[in-house]
């Protein structure tokens, strides 16, 4: 089965059996133009060979740069029955035209299509013929089979020639030894690069019985590819191949065969024994002849005496290879309507050298008398044949003559008040005598075959040549044109979600005014110009789509019955109004005050116009849906965003039409700053009592955290390095203002990015100087004699205190010195002296000797010089020491004499 991949070549085929001489079928082609072939054959060798074909063979085509394709002409043939449907490239090839040859060898067909379409959309490259589905007979070795295509191709460079395809289907064999071939209609200026090509099949090399080929007499001897006794032997000479089996694809030099002047070549062919069957003959010469051809251009006038006819004619010379000469014969007919014989009239000749390609135009007065009222004028243009021409069937033409139809100047003309117009007879011919006349009066200089008028009124014009003479009137009015008042301008919002569709009609009451709309017609265009013209006018006004950029100009034509109009104009605006949608935001109360300040076009302005100019817009800002679609009440700037936060409108307004906006909603939230715990002043006890002491900002956090472990704690030297988190603090953090100082902390939420400053107060507080009694405390032992006694600890707050302000401090005692540091560090934050020994006044010791540690702190009532010494302590220690009591000697006996004798 044969696919039809892309095109297909398909024409009504002829079918020509029997020997058939070669003619010039395909038109001649004359200019500067060249021919070459590509083709290549299906058998697998010389005759004899296997009974087959293959299935397919490939040729080559390479045209030059500057080698312009043309036409392409397809030859294919094999012996045995036809197949007239073939492809090339995939693509379907029809025969138009097949010939056959059935004689003592066998049956013989070949074919020819049209290719050119085909040849243009491939171009060069690899051509493959193939689905050839015919069968070839054996037995007497003729069998062959192969395919061709002519190329023919321009380049500017070459002289004017002349190409010629001779096609048709003959032979010589040794029961037909000679062939005779005429090829006709050849015209020869030089044999400069003259040749001629052959396409013919079956000749074999091995078989060279009595062949040969002459071409004017003049034997064809080509060696080593074309012998003289063997031209037809399998060869193709374009590619010098001698391997085309079956089949000859040969092109020869005419040059010194051919010569300048010759119109024929006469070839002959001759065969002893070889059958050889010639398919076409293309030729190539350098050719100069021309190509004439007339019409008649326009009968100008039927004269008022109704026997002669004014006429406009032209002579060309159509595209060919020669001028055609000045003094060129065209004679005029006159021929009853439905034919008969061409009866004479007159005869013009022609006045230049008409150049290739050119023209010649004229006119004539014929005399008609004797014709019937109609007829069919002839004009013939080199009537004898007496010049040689490429195509001599173009040499004619015809027009239908009614006489009964006078010179009019055609219908009465109305136009509008302000215009001209132009009344033309319509008559070409220079030798015209020409006066127009008004109202019966004679306008003086209007003396042209037509004339342009003003002013209403009745126009006449008569006309002389000759014999010949015409006249005829025609009324002109001028009307009124109508009133086109201004309209307005048409107004349409573009959201990006709708075309700019308007209803143009909405101003056809204030284009019309009080004119009645029945009466005038208003019509709407897209230019000045088409509206001056009535031109490409906007066939649906209600439903006009805008074409242009915003705004664009409509013109409006008012108009009369009569074709008179005004024209106004006004603009439609397909205002664009597609707000951006700016993505919300969060943003922190800082200071607390309950509300955050926002530069909302600052913030929003270009999100909103979304990259469009903002030269263009307006934009404000509203708390309320209602106020921000009328436009009212726009919010300030700075606007103070409450918290939590609320909602706003944005306002897109196009300056081109302030009724045209959009409207996008923004919501803001405003978060609280976050809660920080409750803190109390830092104090510091100063070891050297100069004032400035080390703060250690970490303690500090916890308390500022109050329990929210989100919260981020750093520490600045000023409000607005904490409100920019910046320059923390190193820490420990020296105080550099003595005694009394700030910081700033940062509590920033690690969830919302929100902070709030605290200053927090840093003080430094002296260490009190205790006195290091100069005595241990001793006592007795008592009664019991065991070291152990109760001591007053308190006698020795006195020494302790030296200069202290006893009402300042307050004093304890501790029998381990790390309850007394303990409780001494614990003074300024949470003062604990449960530890401390509870009856000082009364203090049985419990080693002896025994330490005691004594605190002094400084209380509430301290508070200078500088601070006080509040919370701040010192310790100093004691020794008690429990002397024994001296040794008891008795009792004894103490005698005392009475020297008194009193007794």
């Amino acid at each position: 089965m044969k696919q039809i991949l892309h095109f297909v070549i398909f024409l009504f085929t002829t079918v020509i059996l029997g020997q058939v001489p070669l003619d010039r079928v395909v038109p001649q082609i004359v200019g500067k133009y060249d021919f070459t072939a590509i083709g290549n054959t299906l058998n697998v060798s010389a005759n004899p060979n296997p009974c087959e074909l293959l299935p397919q063979s490939s040729a080559t085509l390479n045209l030059q740069p500057n080698e312009v394709f043309y036409q392409a002409h397809m030859y294919w043939s094999a012996s045995g029955p036809a197949d007239d449907v073939v492809s090339i490239n995939g693509n379907t090839v029809v025969a138009q035209r097949t010939y056959s040859i059935n004689n003592n060898f066998g049956l013989y067909n070949t074919h020819y299509a049209d290719v050119t379409n085909l040849v243009a959309a491939i171009g060069n490259g690899v051509y493959t013929f193939s689905d050839y589905l015919g069968t070839i007979p054996c037995g007497n070795s003729t069998n062959y089979g192969g395919w061709m295509i002519y190329i023919i191709y321009g380049e500017p460079t070459l002289p004017q020639n002349q190409i010629s395809i001779f096609e048709g289907f003959d032979y010589v064999s040794g029961s037909n030894p000679n062939l005779d071939i005429t090829l006709t209609g050849i015209d020869v200026a030089t044999d400069d690069l003259a040749k001629i090509g052959f396409l013919a099949w079956e000749g074999d090399a091995s078989l060279a019985v009595q062949e040969t080929l002459t071409i004017n007499g003049i034997l064809i001897d080509n060696p080593p590819l074309n012998p003289g006794d063997n031209a037809f032997n399998g060869t193709n000479s374009y590619t010098n191949s001698s391997t085309l089996w079956n089949m000859d694809l040969d092109v020869y030099d005419l040059q010194g065969i051919v010569q300048p002047g010759d119109t024929q070549i006469d070839i002959q062919l001759t065969s002893g024994q070889d059958l050889v069957l010639v398919n076409n003959i293309i030729t190539s010469v350098n050719s100069e002849i021309p190509d004439a051809a007339c019409t008649i251009d326009d009968l100008d006038v039927v004269c008022d005496n109704g026997q002669n006819l004014f006429i406009d004619y032209t002579v060309y010379n159509l595209p060919s290879t020669s001028p055609l000469s000045a003094g060129t014969r065209v004679d005029f007919y006159w021929q009853n309507i439905g034919g008969g014989p061409l009866n004479y009239l007159d005869t013009v000749f022609t006045v230049n050298d008409i150049p290739i390609g050119g023209q010649e135009s004229g006119n004539t007065i014929l005399s008609i008398v004797g014709t019937p009222p109609q007829f069919d004028l002839v004009m013939i243009v080199d009537p004898a044949n007496s010049i040689l021409e490429i195509d001599e069937t173009n040499n004619e033409d015809r027009l239908f003559i009614d006489t009964t139809q006078p010179f009019s100047l055609g219908v009465d003309i109305e136009s509008c008040a302000g215009l001209t117009v132009t009344i033309d007879t319509g008559v070409s011919s220079p030798n015209f005598t020409w006066q127009w006349y008004k109202d019966g009066n004679i306008i003086p200089g209007a003396t042209n075959p037509f004339i342009t008028v003003g002013l209403s009124g009745i126009y006449t014009v008569e006309g002389f040549e000759g014999p010949c003479f015409i006249t005829d009137d025609i009324e002109v009015t001028f009307n009124l044109p109508p009133d086109a008042f201004p309209p307005a301008d048409l107004f349409l919002c573009d959201d990006g979600a709708t075309a700019g569709r308007f209803d143009l009609t909405q101003n056809d009451d204030d284009l019309l005014g009080p004119q009645d709309p029945a009466i005038y017609v208003v019509k709407y265009y897209e230019t000045l110009q088409d509206a001056q013209d009535d031109t490409n006018e906007i066939l649906v006004p209600t439903g006009y789509f805008i074409s242009q950029p915003s705004p664009q100009n409509i013109y409006a034509r008012v108009e009369s019955p009569e074709g008179c109009f005004a024209i106004e104009q006004f603009k439609i605006f397909f205002t664009r109004v597609q707000a951006g949608q700016p993505e919300g935001i969060e943003v922190c109360d800082n200071d607390g005050d309950g509300f955050t300040a926002i530069d909302l076009p600052l913030t929003f302005d270009a999100e909103v116009l979304d990259g469009q100019p903002a030269a263009d817009y307006l934009i404000t800002y509203h708390n309320d849906a209602v106020e921000a679609s009328t436009g009212a009440n726009a919010l300030p700037v700075p606007y103070n965003v409450p918290v939590p936060g609320e909602t706003i409108y944005a306002r897109l307004v196009n300056f081109d039409d302030l009724n045209c906006f959009d409207l996008v909603e923004i919501p803001i939230v405003v978060i609280p700053p976050p809660v920080p715990g409750i803190i109390d002043p830092y104090v510091i006890c100063d070891t050297d009592n100069d004032g400035f002491a080390d703060f250690d900002l970490s303690e500090l956090v916890v308390d500022l955290q109050g329990g929210n472990g989100d919260l981020q704690i750093t520490f600045h030297g000023t409000l607005l390095d904490a409100q920019n988190g910046v320059l923390p603090l190193i820490n420990p953090y020296p105080n550099d203002d003595p005694y009394n100082d700030s910081v700033w902390a940062r509590v920033e939420s690690a969830l919302t990015g929100c902070y709030t400053a605290v200053e927090v107060f840093l003080e430094v507080r002296d260490y009190p100087i205790a006195t290091q009694p100069q005595e241990p405390l001793r006592l007795c032992d008592d009664a019991l004699a065991d070291g152990f006694t109760v001591f007053d600890l308190t006698v020795v707050e006195p020494e302790v205190l030296g200069t202290l302000d006893p009402l300042e401090y307050d004093i304890y005692y501790y029998e381990l010195e790390s309850d007394a540091i303990a409780a001494g560090d614990v003074a300024l934050t949470a003062p604990d002296f449960s530890l401390a020994i509870a009856n000082p006044g009364a203090y049985q010791n419990t080693t002896n000797p025994q330490t005691i540690y004594i605190l002094v702190v400084g209380n509430a009532s301290s508070t200078s010089p500088n601070n006080g010494t509040a919370g701040c302590y010192d310790i100093v220690t004691l020794e008690l020491i429990v002397d024994p009591l001296p040794d008891d000697l008795g009792p004894f006996e103490l005698y005392l004499c009475d020297d008194e004798a009193s007794g």
